[in-house]
């Protein structure tokens, strides 16, 4: 399963990808030179263990491993928490390695990802460390308003609209 955008491909991660990223495993692999970061082999391990899904046709809610077209290199991870729940809500999850931050690469990813999340959720959720001020720009340029906090996390949401037919 492949999303697409103008400049990546969220590429539904698979076991063996998650072995090869728990192992950083690079042979053979078109990875930056930075990827995996470490959330990328806590997911992939996560992942393994089942506690993450993988993505597949008939299962779209899980992880997926981001793709810069332009060098056919993983840069990144981004992926669905769970499936959607009964008020249809998603939660997200994102990162891209330094090499490729400050480029628009995770914003382009999660409005990729909200877009696909359309198919079968209404609300997609996510948090960021109260720190991580990347991460909140990425999240307030695609929409996502401020719902909550902690001590340490920022919760965030963004209503869907309906496909447009």
């Amino acid at each position: 399963m492949i999303i697409e955008s103008t400049r990546l491909l969220l590429r539904a991660l698979t076991p063996e990808d998650a072995e090869a990223i728990v192992a950083r495993d690079r042979a053979g692999r078109s990875w930056a030179n930075d990827f995996p970061t470490f959330g990328d082999v806590n997911v992939a391990d996560a992942a393994l263990v089942g506690k993450a899904a993988f993505a597949t046709d008939l299962m779209p809610w899980g992880l997926f491993t981001v793709v810069e077209r332009s060098t056919r290199q993983s840069i990144g991870g981004i992926g669905f928490k769970t499936s959607p729940n009964e008020q249809g809500e998603v939660e997200i999850g994102y990162g891209v390695c330094q090499s490729c931050q400050g480029r628009g690469v995770a914003t382009e990813a999660v409005l990729a990802l909200c877009d696909f999340a359309r198919r079968g959720a209404r609300i997609v959720l996510a948090d960021t460390n109260r720190e991580n001020v990347a991460s909140r720009r990425v999240l307030e340029k695609c929409g996502f308003q401020s719902c909550g906090e902690t001590d340490e996390l920022l919760f965030w949401r963004k209503e869907l609209t309906s496909l447009e037919p």
